[in-house]
């Protein structure tokens, strides 16, 4: 039973034209279905007999129209609440079927040969696991707004209801283990504006994917002023560099840091051996400034003349940094293979950090006529709306602390260095990429060098 169409017979000299029939507002679109009933085979209750020829083939032509216009508006209806008008069924129902039938289908249909394909080309899992975050924003958008995705509802308002929801409702954990039900973390709602834009461009690459690769029929560029234009609607813009918060360690703090069984041997005593791996591996990238993926793959065959020369696994680009006396007994101690976790190492340092700042602090005041600062405040967007996250100092510590540590030092010692030598030691090719690693900080009134750091 057809709830939007129907067949009717246009009567010509010597025999009747088959066209299916839809209307709205006064307006009509009769597509013909290429059959011809003659006049005597049309019986009296409007349906063609048994004796015209080829009656079958007929029937089958009539349908396979009349399904397809009534797929349009049941897409559309489910879309709107509302019938579509004409002129956009006519420019719909123009497109080839097989292309019809492949813009109606499921949105995410394409999604796991998506990520075969970037499981066999980029760098680490942890991108494959940022990039299914998308697929998990988009379900969570269908269930809770009860959005039918479909490639053929890409439009400004479908962008306009996803960031909204993105920022305002969904709800979303830090990783994959505390979506566990055991885990009794609270979800987080609403991600933040630099995350939403990093998955609206993710969802992006998925869409360049299913047109190049599945020869889905969308306009990527269309969709894109869509994105643009919602984003703007929203108000979701990335927060300026300096806006942004991020710990980084003086070299009077590292100093303190190595030499934690010194100052403070008790608590030193009650740490795990994996604890002080942990600290090991973050010290080490505080001295010589190597990102995560790189401090893993630092061997003994990347030492030569004293400095470590290695290539960057994200650019290819080789750096170069003198080999601290400190970072080579670290690298001896495990014998040249600090393997980790990267989130497990990062939730164990915030649990070390912020007992070692606390300790630091009385340190730091004994020192200084200064007052140590233990709490610090971080500004988030969502769209429009700023929220502070004021959080002990050591609850903002992470491995990537240990990198813009490194750079930061060398930047407040570049009339020395000069900011040349700090890309060759970080591998930058860009000096805004290290300038975008260096940050403000509360400084000692004596600060230390960073190359002065011994073990006591």
């Amino acid at each position: 039973m057809y709830q939007y169409t129907q067949v009717q017979y246009i009567k010509r000299k010597d025999y009747y034209d088959v066209i299916i029939y839809y209307s709205r507002n006064g307006a009509k679109f009769r597509p013909p279905t290429g059959v011809k009933v003659l006049s005597k085979h049309l019986t009296k209750s409007g349906t063609i007999s048994s004796g015209q020829p080829g009656l079958d083939e007929n029937l089958r032509k009539i349908k396979e129209v009349q399904d397809r216009l009534e797929n349009l508006v049941i897409s559309y209806k489910e879309k709107y609440r509302e019938k579509p008008p004409v002129d956009w069924l006519e420019k719909e129902f123009e497109k080839p079927t097989e292309q019809i039938r492949t813009d109606l289908q499921d949105l995410l249909c394409h999604w796991d040969h998506y990520i075969e394909e970037k499981q066999q080309t980029v760098r680490s899992k942890k991108t494959v696991d940022r990039i299914n975050n998308v697929r998990y924003t988009l379900l969570s958008f269908k269930q809770t707004k009860n959005y039918n995705l479909a490639f053929n509802q890409l439009d400004q308002r479908f962008f306009n209801d996803l960031i909204g929801y993105m920022i305002k409702e969904h709800k979303h954990f830090r990783n994959k283990h505390q979506r566990e039900p055991e885990s009794g973390n609270i979800p987080v709602v609403g991600l933040n504006n630099d995350t939403t834009i990093k998955r609206l461009k993710d969802f992006t690459e998925y869409l360049k994917y299913c047109i190049v690769e599945k020869d889905v029929n969308i306009n990527l560029e269309k969709i894109k002023k869509y994105i643009k234009l919602a984003k703007l609607k929203q108000e979701v813009r990335p927060l300026s560099k300096s806006q942004k918060w991020e710990v980084t360690l003086t070299p009077d703090e590292i100093q303190f840091a190595v030499n934690l069984h010194h100052f403070e041997p008790d608590y030193w005593k009650s740490l795990s051996e994996n604890q002080k791996k942990y600290l090991d591996v973050f010290l080490f990238m505080c001295l010589q400034g190597t990102a995560p993926i790189d401090t893993k793959d630092v061997g003994k065959s990347d030492i030569k003349n004293g400095k470590i020369i290695k290539d960057r696994s994200k650019s290819g680009t080789e750096f170069k940094v003198e080999l601290d006396p400190i970072a080579e007994e670290i690298l001896v101690r495990y014998n040249y293979q600090l393997n980790f976790t990267e989130q497990t190492l990062n939730d164990e340092l915030k649990k070390m950090f912020v007992t070692i700042f606390e300790l630091y602090r009385k340190y730091y005041e004994e020192k200084n006529d200064d007052p140590y600062q233990i709490i610090y405040t971080k500004k988030i967007k969502k769209g429009h709306q700023e929220f502070l996250k004021i959080q002990h100092k050591g609850l903002f510590i992470e491995l990537m602390s240990g990198r813009r540590s490194f750079l930061t030092n060398l930047a407040e010692k570049a009339s020395e260095l000069g900011i040349k030598e700090a890309m060759d030691k970080a591998g930058h090719v860009l000096i805004s990429t290290t300038l975008g690693y260096i940050h403000s900080r509360q400084q000692a009134k004596k600060p230390g060098s960073l190359f002065g750091i011994s073990k006591l």
